[in-house]
């Protein structure tokens, strides 16, 4: 019974991915840690006891029947959830093209050169885009990232990055999701 809950809550865990946070990856940490209590009673005081973090963060009290979560031992490992992939678009948004952009007038929060002087962006917002090496345009940026503010429009091949003040650079970007790196 317990396993087949655990297999729940880290499929409920893996489908929400995307939503992944470090309070909720606490939260499923406690809770794994709780199944090598092999009394039921105890086990579902710690199962409870692992969702404190989470309450505590929404501000809510916490649960009375609540035990703490055992400490995990040194040579388990921590579990680790893999990043969702950034949203697919769809065969018509490629075509016709979604409305509105996706990103506007957003500052960026940094941005890093490779050896092929091709940047990579993240904006303030958590979005990443990396300019595509057969671009031509090559950035110059010098300031501090939050001095620069950006727009990201979707194109047919991706999407096209315009900085504010850069009036004829127009960048091909393509996003990424860089929370696995």
């Amino acid at each position: 019974m317990r396993r087949t809950l655990f297999a729940c809550l880290l499929a409920a865990s893996a489908a929400t991915t995307a939503m992944a946070d470090p309070v909720r990856d606490q939260v499923i940490d406690g809770a794994l840690r709780c199944d090598r209590i092999a009394d039921n009673r105890a086990w579902l005081d710690c199962f409870y006891g692992s969702a404190q973090p989470m309450r505590a963060s929404l501000g809510l009290s916490p649960a009375p029947q609540a035990r703490l979560v055992p400490a995990p031992a040194p040579n388990l490992p921590t579990r680790k959830i893999a990043p969702a992939p950034p949203p697919r678009e769809s065969f018509w948004d490629t075509v016709v093209g979604k409305t509105g952009p996706a990103a506007a007038d957003v500052p960026m929060a940094a941005y890093d050169f490779g050896r092929d002087r091709t940047f990579t962006v993240t904006l303030a917002d958590g979005q990443v885009y990396q300019q595509k090496s057969i671009d031509s345009g090559r950035a110059d940026w010098r300031g501090a990232p939050a001095s620069y503010r950006v727009t990201v429009t979707r194109a047919p091949d991706g999407y096209m990055l315009r900085v504010k003040g850069e009036s004829d650079a127009v960048y091909h970007v393509t996003r990424i999701d860089r929370r696995d790196q």
